[in-house]
């Protein structure tokens, strides 16, 4: 089911576990001396100015014998042995104080990590301080005039105005909103000619004329670059080489930048030294100052760490019983919760129905529906809300009590009456909680977490534990992207693993989202060029203008649920993708969001365990399936419970305090403070870390204690100075190759009419009532009107469908070429009719709309021809449905659509065995879309044993008199005479890609409700009948 890619990426701490044996033997009063002599190391010491440099200054003080107040120094000791702890327990990169290295997977585990001087500083500056320095740049007079502009690519043009997204820096950071622009001639000229790049002279040349003399033109192209509707070729790039590299190289090819390009090369090279020390960062700071006088000394350099390893390898035995286990955990159910994509998806159809639009105009406040929190209400201006947050109305809390929460609160009681520690699930509980089956794995996801165990050989005996963190994608790129840069290798097999997706479907364009949301999160977002196409949004990318897909060049539409973006360029589905570990679900733009959002579109993920019990827990038991700890034992302490260690302040007395709390609690020698996704070691038995714990209490009125299972003894990844913890990212691949959905080719030159309003040559109509109500109005109303329309030539051809948007009705549409003013004849009909026939309040509304024509589902080559071919049908199931009475009725519905699939395929010329493999598909797609699985597979043979005679019957047409079906069929055969005659003109040579759509649109009108659970059950029964059909012709020619 899945596999791994062949390698992983360890990441471990600069320090080994046992470099802090000394420091948990020594007493509080001794960890100041040990501590100032420790970061006399200029390693380390620069490991602390990159994290605070204002806490660095403070330890060169003290180092100095500057600092000398009791106060001062017990705050800045604490401060000093917090990030020891850190940098000798966490895995996570941050500066010097964790890296990263590429492994492989082999016969035998073994990590073995280098002495720190081994390893490789990857240093940068800061993003925010190269975009606030580009943008100084392109402001200088003579350097402005030799710039590149290009129009802003998040501009597109709705009714009379462009609108696009601008910023406004504050406090060093972009705040973004939307604004617009008046369209005119001018203007569009000027981006037309700025589509590849134009300067001011350029550009200037081309607006001066008789009426617009040289200063106008340039006064008007500065307030288009004032206003950021035109953007300098130094916006900066955030995939393919650096951006302070490309920025260097820019400033080389321009005058008047000699200074400036000689300090950006001297800082370049302070950078590249790989010595310890702080003294490069200082002679950094200074430099900078040069040319942005308002820097300070945070966050200035941006400093990755890469572990230099004599070997890094897991054994495959190992790595094969990880993902064993793993393929099962998919079955746990993932948290309930409603997202912006459902949302979106359900406006969508609301407004445009399964019409394809631009996204630009889609996600507009205005034009169209919004997305997430920037929705219509959002559109307007309203001062009186500036500057105040004020929260939504309070939603209830109120509690789901689905299988997943009464098995925790069962479990959990057991577990706490039996004072046991630790929960262990079977495959039996696996199985039980399963509330989707059949799951299908994504193509690509990776696997975090940590192999606990006390020696490698260990790990390669099966002794170990794997401590899960988390489980994602839509590839293993999102969290391996940002350290591309400084790992060749890693890069190459990240390139490695995005290149099979693209292969496994050449019909989709997998396309990287380039956006800065502002400038530091470049640092984040910073990434090697690792696909071939990248959609630019308010950011700069870095492969050519032929594959580049700016998001006017994006339409949308929705699909049975599913959001499908089109490229007009290539006309072909893009599917988004972010490889990068950016947190874009808070304060991003509503158009950046939805293309994030939009890769998860139908991905499920083995989201392991989280805690969902009814009221809050003082403690939290261990969970664990076979190797997998789920979650760790967790404890929460909170300040009021705790008055002793209030009253008294000494490390002594809160190491003294804190035993009987720890007996009390029953915790273990070996916790983390753990804060959201921040962890810091301590030990129980040491007073430096109980004084760190509680001081982090009595700050934060509460504070969350877990278990650490990469204790001292536990941890086997070695190393000339002791053991490390570990953590792992493990990509991995599904097995079964999966196609994505495609499109239909449309030929976007020559697009027949899409709308027509009320009064031109369709009429549409919406008649609201009740299921039943609607049967009867398509019995007694519309088709003695239709009948009576077609004979006086009123209307030459019509069709309706089942609705529900929510309300239940049916929409009818009726069509004359050449009388315009059909349509009064045919409204005053129709309601004579029901005045006549129905008892007025059993409609709730009719109303008439716009008819939009589905021709990206359709074809523009064929949407008029499937028009007639939606009237023959039409006609054939009023006249079929009309024969149906009572309960029995209903039984020759749903058998008599069986038929009418099987005559609707023949009219298209399939043979037995494409019928088979045809259904195959359909109701493999029905049959995921419905969770699939062992379950529903068994219910739905059962009905087909059950039912398995009559279908056999109702499909033999030499039955046809026996069941008493001739004049239904006869009606379904004069559907097929139309259609037959019209193929011979359709065209069109292959059907598959609008026989579907056809054979739904049937089933729509025949069958009353839950058309699509029907649907399933339809296409599965079909699949099993031809399926017995084609092993019976096999075996008659045996």
């Amino acid at each position: 089911m899945i596999t791994n890619k062949g390698f992983y990426l360890l990441r471990a701490p600069l320090l080994p576990v046992d470099f802090l044996t000394r420091f948990l033997q020594l007493p509080y009063a001794a960890l100041a001396d040990e501590i100032k002599q420790t970061f006399t190391d200029p390693y380390l010491a620069e490991a602390i100015y990159i994290a605070s440099p204002e806490l660095s200054n403070e330890l060169r003080k003290w180092q100095r014998g500057q600092l000398t107040g009791e106060k001062d120094i017990n705050k800045l000791v604490l401060s000093l042995f917090r990030y020891l702890l850190r940098m000798s327990t966490r895995c996570t990169p941050y500066g010097l104080f964790a890296g990263c290295a590429t492994g492989a997977f082999d016969t035998f585990t073994n990590i073995n990590v280098e002495d720190v001087m081994a390893h490789r500083k990857y240093c940068r500056l800061d993003m925010n301080y190269v975009a606030e320095l580009a943008e100084k740049i392109a402001l200088i007079p003579a350097v402005r005039e030799q710039l590149h502009y290009y129009p802003n690519n998040s501009l597109y043009q709705t009714g009379d105005t462009y609108r696009y997204a601008a910023f406004t820096v504050k406090n060093k950071f972009r705040l973004y909103d939307l604004t617009a622009v008046n369209y005119s001639n001018y203007l569009e000229e000027i981006l037309e000619k700025a589509a590849t790049g134009a300067t001011i002279g350029e550009l200037c040349a081309h607006m001066t004329s008789e009426e617009i003399t040289e200063d106008e033109a340039r006064e008007f192209l500065s307030e288009l670059i004032d206003s950021q509707v035109l953007i300098s070729e130094l916006e900066p790039t955030i995939t393919g080489e650096e951006f302070f590299h490309v920025l260097t190289r820019k400033l080389k090819g321009l005058q008047h930048t000699e200074g400036i390009h000689e300090t950006l090369s001297a800082i370049k090279q302070l950078l590249s030294v790989p010595t310890a020390g702080i003294d490069k960062y200082l002679q950094t700071h200074h430099l900078v100052k040069q040319l942005l006088p308002d820097t300070n000394n945070k966050d200035l350099v941006q400093t990755d760490l890469f572990l230099s390893t004599t070997a890094n390898t897991i054994s495959q035995q190992t790595i094969s019983e990880i993902q064993e286990q793993l393929t099962s955990l998919w079955k746990l159910p993932a948290p309930d919760r409603t997202s912006d994509l459902q949302n979106f998806s359900k406006n969508f159809r609301e407004r445009y129905e399964e019409q394809e639009i631009p996204l630009a105009i889609a996600l507009d406040t205005e034009a169209g529906i919004g997305y997430g929190a920037y929705t219509s209400h959002y559109a307007a201006y309203a001062p009186l809300l500036d500057d105040i947050v004020i929260k939504s109305v309070a939603t209830s809390d109120s509690i789901s009590w689905n299988k997943m929460r009464d098995f925790q609160v069962k479990r959990y009681l057991e577990c706490i009456q039996q004072q046991q520690t630790e929960i262990v699930l079977t495959d039996a509980d696996i199985e039980s909680l399963s509330t989707i089956e059949g799951i299908p794995v994504p193509d690509s996801f990776y696997l975090m977490g940590s192999i606990v165990s006390e020696s490698a050989q260990a790990v390669d005996n099966g002794n170990y534990l794997f401590d899960f963190s988390s489980c994602g994608g839509p590839s293993a790129a999102n969290l391996l992207g940002r350290f591309c840069h400084g790992d060749d290798i890693l890069k190459e097999k990240v390139q490695e693993c995005l290149k099979e997706e693209a292969q496994h479907n050449p019909d989709i364009i997998y396309a990287e989202i380039i956006h800065l949301p502002e400038a530091r999160t470049g640092n984040i977002l910073l990434r090697p060029q690792l696909r071939d196409y990248e959609i630019i949004y308010l950011g700069k990318g870095s492969v050519d203008a032929d594959h580049q897909l700016p998001v006017t060049d994006l339409m949308v539409l929705v699909e049975n649920n599913t959001i499908i973006l089109r490229s007009r360029k290539f006309n072909k589905r893009v599917i988004p993708r972010l490889s990068t570990a950016h947190n874009f679900s808070m304060g991003s733009l509503p158009m950046y969001k939805f293309l994030c959002d939009l890769q998860f579109q139908e991905l499920h993920h083995a989201t392991g365990w989280q805690w969902n019990l009814p009221v809050t827990a003082p403690f939290l038991p261990r969970v664990r399936y076979k190797k997998f700890v789920l979650q760790k034992c967790t404890w929460t302490l909170h300040k009021k419970d705790y008055p002793l260690l209030v009253k008294h302040a000494g490390a002594q007395d809160h190491f003294r305090i804190f035993k009987d709390i720890r007996a009390a609690l029953r915790l273990p020698r070996y916790l983390s403070i753990t804060e959201r996704d921040n962890e810091l070691f301590i030990d129980l038995e040491n007073e430096s870390c109980v004084h760190l714990l509680v001081a982090t209490l009595l700050k934060t009125e509460e504070v969350t204690l877990q278990e650490v299972l990469q204790a001292p003894g536990n941890c086997w990844v070695a190393g000339p100075a002791g053991r490390f913890t570990n953590e792992l990212i493990i990509p991995f691949k599904s097995t079964v190759v999966k196609q994505a959905k495609t499109l239909v080719p449309i030929n976007i030159t020559t697009l027949p009419q899409r709308h027509f309003l009320p009064g031109s040559e369709w009429l549409y109509v919406k008649i609201y009532a009740g299921i039943n109500t609607t049967e009867k109005v398509l019995r007694t109303v519309i088709k003695p009107l239709v009948e009576d329309l077609n004979r006086k030539g009123i209307i030459d051809k019509w069709f309706f469908i089942r609705y529900t948007d929510p309300d239940d009705h049916i929409r009818v549409r009726f069509h004359h070429a050449n009388n315009k003013d059909f349509w009064k004849t045919v409204l005053s009909e129709l309601n004579t009719i029901i005045s006549r026939e129905l008892d007025p309040g059993l409609i709730h509304k009719i109303q008439t709309d716009t008819y939009i024509r589905e021709i990206e589902r359709y074809g523009a080559d064929t949407i008029e021809w499937s028009e007639s071919l939606f009237c023959y049908d039409s006609e054939a199931v009023l006249g079929c449905i009309d024969l149906l009475e009572g309960e029995e009725g209903e039984n020759y519905r749903w058998l008599l659509t069986l038929r009418g699939v099987d005559m609707l395929l023949q009219d298209f010329g399939y043979s037995l065995q494409q019928k088979s493999a045809y259904l195959k598909r359909l109701q493999h797609h029905f049959f995921q879309e419905f969770g699939g699985g062992q379950s529903l597979q068994t219910q739905l043979n059962s009905g087909y044993r059950k039912y398995m005679r009559q279908i056999s019957t109702f499909l033999d047409a030499r039955q046809d008199t026996e069941n008493e079906i001739e004049e239904a069929i006869a009606l379904f055969a004069i559907r097929s005479s139309h259609i037959r005659q019209a193929i011979q003109h359709a065209p069109v040579e292959r059907w598959d890609d609008l026989i579907g759509s056809y054979i739904h649109m049937f089933l729509n009108r025949m069958l009353l409700s839950n058309q699509r659970k029907q649907e399933l059950i339809i296409y599965h029964f079909l699949n099993k009948y031809y399926e017995s059909q084609v092993a019976m012709q096999k075996q008659q020619l045996i």
